[in-house]
């Protein structure tokens, strides 16, 4: 069996030679396109081979040298870090906030809403990506958990202490066994998505009915869990969260 060719980047100047027959010309891409490029090509590599591919492969799927990747980024570690500094953009935009504080709809309803659109925006690459880091040393838990925290795990805290009758988080932070609930559905979906793009498993594409029923069954344990957390603190207070997360 032959080896499947790597793709390579090639940007084209639209003109009208490829009409005409003719080779069609190359353009230089500029310093944030490339970037682009390396980036791209560097979340497919990982996904397919794992974060031990090296830097000299990644030159040659898209055509370039050595020498010109690293005139983009200065080591791996630094292709790395801004792969997921990229794919942290969209959970730093998502307005899960505004979404839960909303009364439009039930509780149950508007998280199953956000969680069925967080799974469909999930692709198989992004999550070879995310379990092949873990696996690979590049999980960068603090870092990742920092912004889950900041921008799903405290809206949905917030929304569960409403839900609950409970202190709001103004008036009393967010506590780790309170991070541990959120986690809970959190994982469960997450895993819901590993089934999906890593098992290849015969889920449908839309995960909608399988969030709800999540959300459902998670609900109302997690606010009792709530409510009891905060009526029965540990002795000398309920921990709250380390600044680091």
């Amino acid at each position: 069996m032959s080896a499947k060719p790597h793709r390579k980047i090639v940007a084209i100047e639209p003109d009208g030679a490829a009409a005409a027959g003719e080779q069609p010309k190359r353009r230089r891409l500029s310093s944030g396109e490339r970037r682009v490029a390396i980036l791209n090509e560097a979340a497919a590599l990982f996904a397919e081979a794992g974060f031990g591919a090296s830097t000299r492969s990644l030159a040659s799927r898209l055509g370039i040298t050595q020498a010109a990747l690293y005139r983009h980024f200065r080591s791996k570690d630094e292709i790395v870090a801004a792969l997921f500094q990229e794919r942290a953009v969209r959970w730093r935009q998502e307005d899960w906030r505004t979404a839960l504080n909303s009364n439009e709809a039930p509780l149950a309803e508007r998280l199953g809403c956000l969680y069925a659109d967080y799974l469909g925006a999930i692709t198989g690459q992004s999550m070879r990506l995310f379990v092949r880091a873990g696996l690979d040393g590049y999980g960068q838990p603090g870092r990742r958990g920092a912004v889950l925290t900041a921008s799903i795990l405290e809206p949905v805290i917030g929304a569960l202490r409403r839900e609950a009758g409970l202190p709001d988080l103004s008036s009393r932070p967010m506590q780790h066994e309170e991070r541990e609930i959120a986690m809970t559905l959190h994982g469960s979906l997450m895993f819901l998505a590993i089934r999906k793009h890593i098992y290849r498993m015969p889920l449908p594409d839309d995960l909608t009915g399988h969030a709800m029923r999540q959300v459902r069954l998670w609900l109302s344990g997690a606010i009792a869990e709530m409510r009891q957390l905060h009526a029965s603190p540990s002795e000398g207070g309920v921990p709250q969260l380390a600044p680091r997360w």
